[in-house]
C-alpha cells in the first residue's frame, strides 16, 4: 500500500467508524447537517459542499425528502476532494446518519 493509499484508508476508515458507531443518531431534523459537518470538521476535513438526495437520485432541498447525503470535503491530510455518501434512516421524527461510500477525486 502507498502511502496515499495509506492515508486515504486511514482517513475514510476514520469516517466510517465515527458514523456507523453512532455518531448522529437520533438526531432531530434541523441538526443533521450541522452534526454532519461537526462530525467531518472533528475528524480533520474542511466541508465544501452538502447535497441531499432523494430515493430516485434526485437533488432536493428538503430534509424530509432525503435519503442519501452526499458531502464533498478536503484536508490537509490528503490531496484532492474527499467525496462521502450517507444514508439518511428516520426514526420516530428522529435522523440517524449511516456511512455508504467514500472516494477521493484527485485533482
Amino acid at each position: 500500500m502507498s502511502g496515499l493509499d495509506k492515508r486515504v484508508y486511514e482517513l475514510h476508515s476514520r469516517v466510517m467508524s465515527e458514523f456507523m458507531g453512532g455518531r448522529c443518531y437520533d438526531v432531530d431534523e434541523t441538526l443533521v447537517i450541522d452534526c454532519i459537518r461537526d462530525a467531518l470538521t472533528d475528524i480533520g476535513l474542511s466541508v465544501n459542499d452538502v447535497v441531499l438526495f432523494d430515493i430516485d437520485g434526485n437533488v432536493t432541498n428538503e430534509i424530509s425528502n432525503a435519503k442519501y447525503v452526499r458531502v464533498t470535503t478536503t484536508s490537509n491530510y490528503v490531496n484532492g476532494e474527499q467525496i462521502f455518501t450517507f444514508a439518511l434512516i428516520k426514526l420516530r421524527n428522529k435522523y440517524r446518519v449511516l456511512y455508504l461510500q467514500s472516494a477521493v477525486k484527485e485533482g
